[in-house]
């Protein structure tokens, strides 16, 4: 017994917050990952009653709502590089954090996809002979359940998508986490952070597929590409898998701004410039 707590004693980050943080985030993000594409998993591979596009909103919502959970007590619980930039740049969040914090991230939503590839491979590989004439499809085929796709013509409708959508995420999350505001306890912020989630899924996924996180389908996109797909998990739809990347960064940003600019620096308490 005593050399069992001598083993966990050197083991624990207690005087490391960066990497326990770091941890976490990487844990929380494959969580989210591994909840989220599983609900798509079963949309996708199953029957009909297996699930459909409300299941979809609310397992993404319930993803986050447990991510969070799980990574907000050691980390931050951002769980998406969009969140720790656009906090970073209203002076919500270390800058000295932010690389490492989405290193974490993409790590994180890699494992996740990939544990889920696992699962399901053998549904996947059925799937993919039955339904995509033996091809790795990226979009409209199995690798929906990975990655987003742009389902509109026209590509600047879905940057402008990622980019309102995740606008409104950050903006969300501000409001919802900010101690001058509603004073929400924290142990609540999952759940809300959940339900923002569950409805930006069910008014933003129709043009690009409501990534609104780079981890989220980078890591999968990075995934993939080692099971099948190859490099054309990147170069699919005319090299679409810039969008959900860059756009969430840009929304991210706007919406953190314009929260701050609108709400946070007029509530009581806020700091003086």
């Amino acid at each position: 017994m005593a050399f069992g707590k001598k083993c966990i004693n050197a083991i624990r980050l207690t005087r490391s917050p960066l990497a326990r943080a770091c941890i976490a985030e990487f844990c929380g993000t494959a969580i989210m990952i591994i909840f989220g594409c599983g609900v798509l998993a079963q949309t996708k591979l199953g029957e009909p009653h297996h699930g459909d596009f409300l299941s979809v909103s609310m397992g993404w919502g319930a993803a986050i709502t447990f991510a969070v959970f799980f990574s907000g007590v050691n980390g931050s619980g951002h769980v998406n590089p969009a969140v720790t930039l656009a906090f970073a740049v209203v002076g919500k969040f270390k800058w000295s954090w932010v690389l490492p914090y989405i290193v974490s991230q993409i790590l994180g939503a890699w494992i996740g996809a990939l544990a889920i590839y696992g699962v399901y491979q053998v549904r996947i590989n059925k799937y993919i002979m039955d339904h995509d004439k033996g091809e790795h499809k990226v979009v409209n085929g199995a690798g929906d359940i990975f990655v987003t796709g742009m389902h509109t013509p026209k590509i600047c409708a879905c940057f402008l998508d990622q980019v309102m959508g995740t606008a409104l995420l950050t903006a969300g999350a501000l409001a919802v986490t900010d101690p001058k505001g509603w004073r929400i306890p924290s142990s609540l912020h999952p759940a809300y952070l959940g339900l923002l989630v569950y409805t930006l899924v069910g008014c933003f996924a129709l043009n690009a597929g409501c990534a609104l996180n780079p981890a989220r389908d980078l890591g999968p996109r990075l995934a993939i590409s080692m099971c099948g797909w190859g490099t054309e998990a990147f170069k699919a739809e005319e090299y679409f898998f810039w969008i959900p990347i860059v756009g969430p960064l840009v929304g991210g940003i706007i919406g953190a701004i314009l929260y701050e600019l609108t709400i946070g620096i007029h509530l009581d308490g806020a700091d003086d410039i």
